[in-house]
Protein backbone atom coordinates (compact mmCIF):
# COMPACT_ATOMS: atom_id res chain seq x y z
CA UNK A 1 0.00 0.00 0.00
CA UNK A 2 1.55 3.18 -1.39
CA UNK A 3 1.07 6.20 1.22
CA UNK A 4 0.80 9.69 -0.54
CA UNK A 5 1.54 13.06 0.92
CA UNK A 6 0.98 16.37 -0.69
CA UNK A 7 4.33 18.58 -0.56
CA UNK A 8 1.74 21.39 1.12
CA UNK A 9 1.46 18.84 3.70
CA UNK A 10 5.02 18.37 4.16
CA UNK A 11 5.67 21.63 4.41
CA UNK A 12 3.06 22.81 6.98
CA UNK A 13 4.91 19.97 9.22
CA UNK A 14 7.81 21.25 8.45
CA UNK A 15 6.38 24.64 9.77
CA UNK A 16 5.28 23.16 12.84
CA UNK A 17 8.76 21.73 13.77
CA UNK A 18 10.37 24.88 12.84
CA UNK A 19 12.35 23.87 10.18
CA UNK A 20 13.41 25.92 7.13
CA UNK A 21 12.49 23.52 4.02
CA UNK A 22 14.34 25.63 1.68
CA UNK A 23 17.06 25.48 3.44
CA UNK A 24 17.48 21.12 3.74
CA UNK A 25 19.61 19.90 1.35
CA UNK A 26 17.69 16.23 0.60
CA UNK A 27 20.77 14.64 -1.62
CA UNK A 28 23.14 15.01 1.46
CA UNK A 29 20.51 13.03 3.65
CA UNK A 30 21.69 8.99 3.43
CA UNK A 31 19.85 6.22 5.91
CA UNK A 32 21.95 3.42 7.07
CA UNK A 33 22.56 0.28 5.06
CA UNK A 34 19.53 -2.01 5.06
CA UNK A 35 17.08 1.12 7.51
CA UNK A 36 14.27 1.38 5.65
CA UNK A 37 12.16 2.85 8.87
CA UNK A 38 9.11 1.06 8.43
CA UNK A 39 8.80 2.76 4.42
CA UNK A 40 8.49 -0.06 1.69
CA UNK A 41 9.77 0.50 -1.30
CA UNK A 42 8.22 0.17 -4.94
CA UNK A 43 10.43 -3.19 -5.54
CA UNK A 44 9.99 -4.69 -1.79
CA UNK A 45 7.35 -7.16 -3.28
CA UNK A 46 9.94 -8.23 -6.05
CA UNK A 47 12.17 -9.38 -3.41
CA UNK A 48 9.96 -11.61 -1.40
CA UNK A 49 8.39 -13.45 -4.26
CA UNK A 50 9.45 -16.90 -4.79
CA UNK A 51 10.04 -18.26 -8.45
CA UNK A 52 6.71 -21.46 -8.41
CA UNK A 53 8.28 -24.52 -8.65
CA UNK A 54 8.29 -26.32 -12.53
CA UNK A 55 7.29 -29.79 -11.73
CA UNK A 56 7.51 -32.13 -15.07
CA UNK A 57 4.00 -33.66 -15.57
CA UNK A 58 3.57 -37.29 -16.63
CA UNK A 59 5.85 -40.81 -16.26
CA UNK A 60 8.42 -40.68 -19.43
CA UNK A 61 10.39 -43.32 -18.71
CA UNK A 62 8.43 -45.19 -15.92
CA UNK A 63 6.24 -48.33 -15.80
CA UNK A 64 3.81 -49.07 -13.17
CA UNK A 65 2.40 -52.91 -12.91
CA UNK A 66 -0.13 -53.30 -10.09
CA UNK A 67 -2.23 -56.01 -8.62
CA UNK A 68 -0.33 -58.58 -9.59
CA UNK A 69 -1.23 -61.58 -8.12
CA UNK A 70 1.64 -62.85 -4.97
CA UNK A 71 2.97 -66.01 -5.87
Amino acid sequence: MTVVISMEDIETSAQRAGIDISSVDLDSITLPRGEDFGIESDDDEDLYQEDPLEFEGGFRNIIVVDNLPVV
